[in-house]
């Protein structure tokens, strides 16, 4: 019986101590992915240390609570700041949305958007830490399209990850070298083949609290 006060005690101090970031509600999105196609025109090593077919791995974190900047109907507009952004590992280098920057990381929804209506869910990164050799990356993104406009039915940005099942397109890019526009010389295509929501510390905290109060009873 005392135990059992004991961990009541505990969860309440847990959520009592995370209330005060209630609103700004931290989302974190694990996605594992292959490679699917690699250009490299300034003969770089990394062509010959990624391959079609690689596996890669990554998180990308934003704020659900964030307020949409667009003022229209079919578009939310979700503009994060550090320490938002992306994580990706692939071919053992790390492309990372730079540890402090305002606004360089964004999420766009599109739901029945245009006259040839569809549904979009984009992530771009524009500002990154360079990789270890050197080698400037300039952006991360991942574009997830519906031409059938019914992957999502709202602009609201969502608190779970997306089903890869119902976007027929779904594509990963990472551009770095060359100039900050569209003239990269290394150009990585990929595709995210599943993507899960990672519990918040609190949930697991609660979870693993749960499952000593059965215990107990047991």
């Amino acid at each position: 019986m005392k135990h059992t006060i004991t961990l009541v005690i505990i969860v309440i101090c847990a959520i009592s101590f995370c209330a005060h970031d209630a609103q700004a509600a931290l989302i974190t999105i694990e996605i594992t992915g292959v490679v699917k196609e690699i250009r490299d025109l300034e003969a770089y090593p990394y062509e010959e240390i990624i391959h079609e077919g690689d596996t890669f791995t990554g998180i990308y974190t934003y704020d659900s609570a964030t307020t949409d900047s667009s003022s229209s109907s079919d578009i939310g507009r979700y503009v994060q700041d550090s320490p938002y952004g992306f994580d990706v590992s692939l071919g053992g280098f790390e492309f990372k949305t730079a540890d402090s920057h305002v606004g360089q990381f964004g999420i766009s929804l599109y739901d029945n958007y245009s006259t040839q209506p569809y549904d979009r869910y984009l992530l771009v990164s524009q500002l990154n830490v360079p990789l270890s050799t050197g080698i400037p990356v300039y952006s991360i993104a991942w574009d997830l399209y519906d031409d059938t406009h019914s992957a999502i039915s709202s602009v609201v940005l969502p608190t779970s990850a997306p089903i890869i099942s119902e976007w027929p397109s779904n594509e990963l890019v990472i551009g770095c070298g060359g100039d900050p526009g569209a003239n990269h010389t290394l150009v990585i295509w990929g595709a995210v083949t599943e993507a899960v929501l990672v519990p918040e510390p609190l949930t697991l905290l609660l979870l693993g609290l749960g499952s000593l109060l059965l215990r107990k009873r047991d």
